[in-house]
């Protein structure tokens, strides 16, 4: 009787682990990234994608010539801000910019840094996750601000 028994709640159990609902748990597992498709950026997509590159594009370099315009004779009148977004999260880069100029620069700052992230999402964009280095200073060479990383004495 008691062979009967547990030959009858082996089979039970081992019929339960072929069950359909098992199937569809496995069905809505995360699927290898190499079987993923690939991106269609053809046409009204790849327009669009590219309007918001452009756009970046014309933010980041009206950012670039204001800074530009203004001579580093003093590195403590400058400020370092992360400029850029990864995808996975933390800043793309570092820029610096002049304190004197901060009232105009950082609002434009924080905007191509919200733009570079909703880029990011927008169009499922990887990267490595490396953590990108904060620099430690900044120091003027002819004329223009330059990031110190390290140890570097400012």
């Amino acid at each position: 009787m008691k062979k009967t028994v547990f030959i009858l709640i082996a089979t039970i159990s081992l019929s339960a682990c072929k069950s359909k609902k098992v199937m569809e748990i496995t069905d809505r597992l995360p699927k290898d990234v190499a079987l993923m498709p690939e991106r269609d950026y053809s046409s009204k997509g790849d327009a669009e994608r590219k309007k918001d590159e452009e756009n970046m594009q014309k933010l980041r370099v009206e950012i670039a010539d204001e800074i530009a315009k203004i001579n580093c004779s003093n590195a403590d009148d400058w400020r370092i801000s992360p400029f850029g977004s990864k995808p996975c999260g933390g800043p793309a880069a570092f820029i610096a910019y002049p304190v004197k100029a901060e009232e105009e620069l950082l609002p434009k700052i924080t905007e191509f840094n919200r733009q570079s992230s909703a880029f990011n999402l927008k169009y499922g964009l990887i990267s490595d996750c490396a953590v990108t280095p904060a620099p430690t200073g900044v120091r003027c060479e002819n004329g223009t601000a330059v990031l110190l990383y390290g140890t570097a004495e400012i």
